[in-house]
């Protein structure tokens, strides 16, 4: 770092220390700090979720709450600072905090959080933050009074402001005893927390069935379903989230594209629908569904600029080692850690796999035990197998074990299994409720026992 220490003056580096004697000394002393030797601090890139649009946070922007109505303050003079929103004066509007987009939608479904005061009063006489829980409502279909839903409707995404609102858009000639009186003005400090165009899908639904293919009107329709589907997804609401997105996957792969731009938008919205489905199959431990919609999304993007993320790739990993195909699983870890090398959550992930490896070696080296000791030495081909007391514990232990284990829907069986071995797996595996699969992988047989889809989702 360059610096010029005037004459007879130390040069102190503020992130080696400061003693007492740099402090005491007759000697004048320049203070500067070396930036290099600081610590370099990674991002944090985490895989947990969908790609849902956090809303951003005004702090982090440089925006502030101008001043809110001060408790007992005359209208007059709130008035004063306030621009019409209806011509006669009958709604007035000061913004606090500015928003950002558009206005909300007609008909949307919004979320907002209000104070709501009466002139000269210290407190609020109705308040969402009081309550601790928002107020959603759509809009311009008659939820509320008629001045806050006009309020509303002139606001965008992350604004408040306040609103003043005549009787006549209020509570009218007679109020509404005990709390507010007749002829009251109503004083709306209002904010926006989230906003879903719902509008989009009522008008939808609405069209003849010819124009319900039409692109456009398709197109439009999933986009207000994804932001439907983001909003449950928010609320912990995974498994509605998801037949919004599949709702949506349908109606796009079924629309009349008229154009090479209709068909790359489309192609754009299956590529984002998709990826968010891998990822929520995978949070609701369906990974034969997550793994559908990934190979969907593989074929999509062949001879296309459309890339998968590391984080997708990160999601179907777990979702393969939630089938029990660790091997797999390892490939597409590397890939995600080829995208993003330094990824803390990807190195972590590579961690529980070694872990569930080991543990289903365990269990399998049990099982094969158990096999062997079942099974007699020189048995002629046409010998009926006997089922050995240990084997049939053996079996029922698996079965349990895979029931109650939250981490796996899947349990894989040595491959050394007899016929009878086979059938009498397949009668134990049905009276737990489970499955039996096989599949070939060459001229090898592999065999599996699997929760069922209900089983998982008891589990969730």
């Amino acid at each position: 770092m360059a610096s010029s220490t005037p004459p007879g003056h130390k040069l102190v580096d503020l992130t080696e220390g400061l003693s007492l004697a740099d402090l005491t000394s007759g000697e004048g002393a320049t203070f500067e700090i070396n930036f290099d030797n600081l610590p370099q601090v990674d991002e944090a890139n985490t895989y947990e979720d969908a790609d849902v649009l956090e809303h951003l946070n005004p702090e982090c922007c440089g925006i502030a709450d101008e001043d809110t109505y001060e408790e007992g303050e005359p209208f007059g003079k709130v008035a004063a600072k306030m621009t019409n929103v209806l011509p006669d004066g009958k709604i007035k509007k000061r913004i606090l905090r500015e928003g950002y987009g558009s206005v909300v939608p007609e008909k949307s479904s919004v979320t907002i959080h209000y104070n709501a005061y009466l002139e000269y009063n210290d407190e609020p006489f109705d308040s969402t933050y009081l309550r601790k829980k928002p107020f959603t409502f759509v809009l311009n279909q008659g939820y509320t009074v008629p001045g806050l839903d006009y309020a509303v409707s002139t606001m965008k995404l992350n604004e408040k402001s306040q609103f003043l609102v005549h009787p006549d858009y209020a509570y009218g000639k007679f109020g509404c005893a005990p709390r507010i009186p007749p002829e009251a003005t109503v004083l709306f400090e209002i904010e926006i927390k989230n906003c879903v165009n719902s509008g989009a899908c009522l008008t939808y639904t609405e069209l003849d069935e010819g124009k319900q293919k039409d692109f456009g009107e398709v197109y439009k329709y999933c986009i207000a379903l994804c932001d439907k589907a983001k909003d449950l997804y928010k609320k912990g609401m995974i498994k509605q989230a998801i037949k919004e997105y599949n709702i949506a996957v349908s109606k796009l792969e079924t629309c009349n594209l008229k154009d090479y731009a209709s068909q790359e938008k489309q192609q754009e919205l299956l590529h984002r629908l998709c990826k968010n489905l891998v990822i929520a199959y995978t949070k609701i431990k369906e990974p034969r569904r997550s793994c559908i919609n990934f190979n969907k999304l593989s074929r999509m993007c062949k001879g296309t600029s459309l890339k998968i993320p590391a984080k997708i790739y990160f999601q179907h990993a777990r979702s393969l080692m939630l089938l029990g195909d660790y091997d797999f699983a390892e490939k597409q870890l590397r890939q995600a850690q080829r995208l993003e090398p330094q990824n803390k959550d990807i190195t972590r992930e590579f961690i529980n796999l070694d872990l569930k490896r080991k543990e289903n070696f365990n269990r399998e080296m049990s099982l094969a035990k158990a096999i062997f000791n079942n099974t007699k030495i020189n048995r002629e081909p046409h010998e009926v197998d006997e089922i050995t007391e240990e084997f049939k514990n053996s079996i029922t232990s698996y079965c349990k074990d895979l029931i109650d284990d939250a981490n796996n829907t899947q349990y894989s069986l040595p491959n050394e299994l007899t016929n009878t071995e086979i059938q009498y797996v397949k009668g134990e595996v049905v009276k737990h409720g489970l499955k039996f699969e096989n599949t070939k992988d060459g001229a090898t047989e592999k065999y599996f026992i699997s929760k069922a889809s209900e089983m998982v989702k008891n589990h969730n």
